[in-house]
């Protein structure tokens, strides 16, 4: 049986991974980010323990705060970019879970993550059907957008 993996249980646990075994390319402790985007972080979550993964657009910080995984990426000069993690299906609105079973009936909605930008909140969906796997984008009323922010 082939247990659903989502991609940021997949990110935390390769990080975790990485720095387990001597580091990876670009995965690394606080030690390796600068200290203008940790403090950045530190401002916005302190205490909170997470574990740190160079990206190309900067920084992306990877932690479990009240049962939720979360990913926050900065640039590199310390700017929030977006924080995101993922929710149950009754966290969406409505009108995102309508315009998704609307555009595709016969998928299946596997994750559900809210992603908080400077320029708002944004929905991810990702559906899986005939073969095909398919990330969607929506603002809060539901409607279709590009997602610029995905990793920044």
């Amino acid at each position: 049986m082939q247990l659903p993996v989502n991609r940021v249980s997949l990110s935390v646990l390769m990080t975790t991974l990485c720095l387990g075994v001597a580091g990876c390319g670009g995965s690394g402790s606080q030690g390796s980010v600068p200290d203008v985007v940790v403090q950045a972080f530190n401002t916005t979550y302190p205490n909170i323990s997470s574990q740190w993964e160079q990206m190309p657009y900067g920084y992306e910080a990877a932690f479990v705060q009240d049962g939720l995984e979360y990913e926050v990426e900065y640039s590199s000069d310390g700017e929030w970019l977006e924080t995101e993690y993922e929710v149950q299906e009754l966290q969406f609105p409505q009108a995102v879970l309508q315009a998704v079973r609307q555009q595709y009936p016969n998928y299946a909605i596997t994750k559900y993550e809210i992603e908080l930008t400077p320029t708002g909140t944004f929905y991810e969906v990702e559906v899986e059907g005939n073969g095909q796997e398919i990330e969607l984008y929506f603002d809060e009323q539901g409607q279709p957008t590009a997602n610029a922010n995905e990793d920044a």
